[in-house]
């Protein structure tokens, strides 16, 4: 905040590009206003409203297509012929079921990492040594490699 350069500035602005990926949402969005910012617009929608504030391109082919439809029909078409809302691009997904447990879980992790490194204070951040093993662990469960490395079989 203070214009000085430093690591814990450095690991602010990663957690506040992690939160930026994975909502979609750039941090000067109108939107954000006085005390609201990007941080607390996760902060306050996780864990109950992950699939409300992840960007739906992170997601199952399925489940976007539902988030796409919206009831005042102001839709336009992009490069490939996709419509999109021009409202929102928000989840609304009617069948939660469709989006599996395991990726919300790896979602929301990595959306606490970038809350924990994108605190006010730099004493609250996470290390950058900690936020790589952690994004490797979060990687091995998505890929179904569990904590050791190995391909673990479904239980």
């Amino acid at each position: 905040m203070g214009g000085e350069l430093s690591k814990q500035g450095d690991l602010y602005s990663y957690g506040i590009l992690m939160l930026e990926m994975f909502t979609g949402k750039c941090p000067t969005d109108e939107m954000f206003k006085d005390d609201f910012n990007l941080h607390n617009f996760v902060k306050l929608a996780l864990p109950e409203r992950l699939l409300q504030i992840v960007d739906s391109s992170l997601l199952p082919r399925e489940a976007e297509e539902i988030t796409m439809r919206r009831e005042d029909g102001r839709r336009y078409s992009n490069d490939v012929g996709m419509e999109i809302d021009l409202e929102e691009r928000n989840i609304n997904i009617e069948n939660p079921d469709q989006i599996s447990t395991h990726l919300q879980k790896c979602l929301e992790s990595v959306l606490k990492i970038g809350l924990t490194c994108s605190e006010e204070s730099p004493n609250q951040r996470m290390n950058m040594g900690d936020v790589i093993n952690e994004l490797k662990r979060i990687q091995n469960a998505y890929l179904g490699l569990g904590v050791t490395g190995r391909n673990e079989e479904p239980a």
